[in-house]
C-alpha cells in the first residue's frame, strides 16, 4: 500500500481561490476524525487569501491522486528572509493527510517537502534555518508526525476557559489610570507599548506599524473589544484585546469569546493593571452576549500569567505542544 500510494500521488502548489472549496472540504473530513475543533471554513480561507499578512509568505502544497482526490496538504509559513538576518530563518508548518490514507508514509513526504522549502530560502538568504510545528497534546496522530528524529518539543501552551455566567469582579485601576477603546490614530504608540510589554517573552519578534495596521483593517477586527489602559500622563500602559467569532459560534451553537492579547508595559507592572484590563475584557465579552471566555497562555510565561488567570477563575481546557527542528 505504501509504495502504491506514494507512486500514485503527485503534488502541486495551490492555485488560489479555485482550490479553496476542495481545501475546506478536505479540512472538514479531517476534523470529523480528529475532533480538534479548529477547522478553517471556506469563508476563513477566502478572507486569509484576500488579506495576506505582512512579514512573510504563506503557501499551500497539495497532494492529489490521479483522479484529483486531495489526500495531503501542507500549510507553510516562512518568515521574511531579509528580516533579522543574524537569526535563523523560521518556518511554521501544518501537515494534513486524508484519514483514509494515513500511516502510509505520506506524512513523512509532506514534512520533508516543508523542510526543503525552508532550507532553500535560508540558503539563498545565507541564514541558518529551523522549522516549527504545533499540535494538541491529546492528538496522538499529529504528535507522531512531529515526534521524529531531529524534532524537539520546546514549549507548552494552555487554552484556558472561564464561565462568564459566574460573577465577574469590577476592575480596580491604580489611582489616576483610566481605560478606553483604542483608535487607529494611536497605532504607533500602541506598537511601542506592545513591544515594551512582550520584549521579555519567549519567541518575541517586534511588531511593526505595518503589522498593527494590518490587524486594524482586517475584516473581522472588532474595535469595541480592543481596549487600552492610560497612565495619568497619557502613556499607553496596558492593553486587552478580545475577539468573537460569530460565524463559528453560530455553527457550533456556542457563545464563546476570546481574550486574544493582554499585556502591561514595562515600568507599569505589579500595580494590578493586567488584572484590571483582563476583568475589563471579560465584562466586554459578557456585554456582547458571550457566556464563556477563552485565552491562551505560555506555561513558562515570565510574568506569572497563569497565576493571574487562575485567580480570576480560568481553568485549563487543553494543552498545545510546540516542536522545533534545526535544519542543517
Amino acid at each position: 500500500m505504501t509504495n502504491q500510494l506514494l507512486l500514485s500521488v503527485s503534488s502541486r502548489p495551490s492555485t488560489g481561490a479555485d482550490d479553496l472549496p476542495a481545501i475546506a472540504a478536505f479540512y472538514a473530513i479531517c476534523e470529523q476524525v480528529d475532533q480538534l475543533d479548529n477547522t478553517a471554513t471556506l469563508a476563513d480561507l477566502q478572507r486569509r487569501l484576500d488579506h495576506p499578512p505582512p512579514g512573510g509568505t504563506h503557501q499551500r502544497q497539495l497532494w492529489e491522486t490521479p483522479t484529483g482526490e486531495l489526500v495531503g496538504l501542507v500549510s507553510l509559513w516562512i518568515d521574511d528572509p531579509t528580516d533579522v538576518p543574524t537569526e535563523a530563518l523560521e518556518g511554521w508548518v501544518g501537515i494534513f493527510v486524508h484519514p483514509d490514507h494515513r500511516g502510509a508514509h505520506l506524512e513523512t513526504e509532506l514534512l520533508s517537502w516543508a523542510e526543503q522549502q525552508v532550507r532553500e530560502q535560508a540558503t539563498v538568504a545565507q541564514r541558518p534555518a529551523q522549522l516549527c510545528a504545533g499540535t494538541r497534546a491529546d492528538a496522538p496522530y499529529y504528535r507522531a508526525i512531529y515526534e521524529t528524529p531531529g524534532y524537539e518539543m520546546i514549549r507548552q501552551f494552555h487554552t484556558m476557559a472561564r464561565s462568564l455566567l459566574d460573577p465577574i469582579p469590577q476592575p480596580q485601576f491604580p489611582q489616576g489610570f483610566t481605560s478606553r477603546p483604542t483608535n487607529a490614530d494611536e497605532a504607533a504608540a500602541w506598537v511601542e507599548m506592545f513591544n515594551q510589554s512582550f520584549v521579555d517573552h519567549w519567541h518575541f519578534k517586534p511588531m511593526t506599524l505595518e503589522d498593527r495596521q494590518y490587524r486594524l483593517t482586517y475584516p473581522t477586527y472588532q474595535p469595541e473589544l480592543d481596549w487600552v489602559a492610560v497612565a495619568p500622563d497619557g502613556t499607553l500602559a496596558g492593553f486587552c484585546k478580545g475577539h468573537i467569532d460569530h460565524d463559528d459560534n453560530a455553527r457550533k451553537l456556542r457563545n464563546e469569546g476570546w481574550i486574544g492579547i493582554l499585556g502591561t508595559r514595562r515600568g507599569y507592572r505589579r500595580q494590578g493593571l493586567a488584572r484590571a484590563m483582563l476583568l475589563q475584557g471579560l465584562h466586554q465579552l459578557h456585554l456582547a452576549g458571550m457566556d464563556t471566555a477563552l485565552l491562551g497562555v505560555d506555561t513558562q510565561n515570565p510574568n506569572q500569567a497563569m497565576g493571574l488567570y487562575e485567580s480570576i477563575g480560568f481553568t485549563v481546557k487543553e494543552t498545545h505542544l510546540t516542536y522545533q527542528k534545526i535544519l542543517g
